[in-house]
């Protein structure tokens, strides 16, 4: 791609559109926040005048099109991928073999450890995750997440995870406070009558976050 370098797709999934709607659509691009994008690069900055690794955590990785976006932009930070589907782990993999600072897990991100079963994609973009009590795909947390990478500060949490944002946000959100940017896809219009943006529509509003939208996504700077 273009000011990309080479990608590994899947001609028959959503790949190529999933990396077309992060670097032509530019749906993660600092530059839409306005002055507001001054306090997460001051952030960063901070972060790194410490002699500390600011840690960019990509939930719902797919395939890497936003961890490749993202170290990119900020290349000294640590990124954590996290993709619970093998398909698209497999790929993600593949897209971010040359970025030593990027860590791959194949997990679900949630609220408390455990194990999630994982709905059949056609498309890729759209796996769909939930608890399971017969075992399945494991679960990890933020802090577990934020955990891989030794002597890191957290600065951004990018989360798209299909609904399962109901889960994540729901308890146990200590890590919030730690971020200086959050970047959130709801998945109301996907799932009708399931209220799945209730609880981080409700963690948010608890706090002193600047709520800016670009594309399909919600972003919140902190102060």
């Amino acid at each position: 791609m273009k000011g990309v370098g080479p990608v590994a797709i899947r001609i028959d999934r959503s790949d190529l559109s999933t990396f077309k709607q992060v670097f032509q659509d530019c749906e993660y691009d600092l530059a839409t926040l306005g002055k507001a994008a001054e306090r997460v690069q001051a952030r960063y900055e901070a972060i790194l005048s410490a002699g500390q690794t600011p840690i960019i955590i990509d939930a719902g990785a797919n395939v890497g099109a936003a961890s490749r976006w993202f170290a990119r932009e900020f290349p000294n930070a640590a990124i954590v991928a996290i993709e619970p589907e093998p398909g698209n782990a497999a790929i993600l993999r593949q897209n971010v073999a040359a970025l030593p600072q990027v860590t791959v897990m194949e997990a679900a991100i949630a609220s408390q450890p455990g194990a999630i079963a994982i709905a059949a994609s056609s498309t890729g973009w759209d796996v769909q995750t939930e608890r399971s009590e017969s075992g399945g795909i494991r679960a990890v947390t933020i802090p577990e997440a934020l955990a891989q990478v030794s002597g890191g500060i957290p600065f951004i949490a990018k989360i798209d995870i299909e609904g399962f944002e109901s889960d994540l946000f729901a308890e146990n959100l200590d890590w919030i406070d730690m971020m200086a940017m959050l970047v959130i896809e709801p998945h109301d219009w996907m799932l009708p009558g399931r209220f799945s943006s209730a609880s981080f529509q409700k963690a948010m509003g608890e706090r002193r976050f600047e709520l800016f939208i670009n594309g399909e996504n919600l972003i919140y700077v902190a102060p």
